[in-house]
């Protein structure tokens, strides 16, 4: 698994390095072609070498989803109980086993033979990960109270809390994206088209599941939830 990392990642390095090296060669390589082969080559920074950072991106998400184990937490957190009359002091346990999970990512890095600001990177992606995890099991939760939404939120401050002791980079800008799904749930009936649009970062299915357990708790009419429904499809 070592070298698997490192050969990922320096080809990653290798594919952004010949990147630059031919925007910084364009206008020498657009002389050396000729006029004739201008749209030739302006068709290939477009379709090859402005494509290089999503492929890089791709690289390290894949590379990072081999190291960091929690395909089964969206089950985890869609089954978790949040239908609670009471708010405790205690969080779910998927909480604690959502820290180890990453916390053995994270020594996996550390003996993978990697710089450190490319193992800060992958945490980074690690993280990004982790919220969209969540988001997605947050957004197949079927019932849930005004508490069990207050859980979900002492869940995920208890996650930012206990990441913030083995993670050497800011954590909370990484999740916010959780926060602000979880408080969708206060809003006002007439404000989800609204939140939805102005929301890219989260899928139609999330926001569809959202307002879903929305109606189904707060007892919306059939045909508000459907008027939102197809307005946000």
């Amino acid at each position: 698994m070592t070298v698997i990392l490192q050969e990922r990642c320096a080809g990653a390095d290798t594919l952004f390095l010949v990147a630059r090296i031919l925007h910084k060669s364009k206008a020498h390589l657009q002389v050396m072609l000729l006029q004739n082969n201008a749209t030739i080559v302006e068709d290939f920074y477009v379709h090859v070498v402005d494509a290089v950072p999503d492929l890089v991106d791709q690289i390290h998400r894949t590379t990072v989803k081999l190291l960091l184990h929690i395909n089964g937490y969206v089950d985890r957190v869609a089954n978790a109980k949040w239908e609670v009359k009471e708010l405790g002091l205690e969080h779910n346990g998927y909480v604690d086993l959502l820290l180890g999970e990453f916390k053995h990512f994270k020594t996996r890095l550390a003996h993978g033979g990697l710089r450190k600001e490319v193992q800060d990177l992958l945490l980074e992606y690690g993280l990004g990960i982790v919220a969209e995890t969540l988001i997605e099991g947050l957004s197949r939760v079927k019932r849930c109270t005004d508490e069990g939404r207050a859980l979900m939120s002492l869940d995920l401050q208890v996650l930012i809390n206990g990441l913030h002791h083995f993670v050497p980079i800011d954590v909370k800008p990484k999740l916010q994206m959780v926060e602000t799904f979880i408080k969708a749930y206060y809003l006002p009936e007439t404000e989800y088209v609204y939140w939805a649009r102005t929301h890219p970062e989260y899928t139609k299915s999330q926001i569809v599941g959202l307002v879903n357990l929305v109606a189904t708790m707060k007892g919306w009419k059939r045909k508000n939830r459907l008027d939102v429904l197809e307005k946000i499809e």
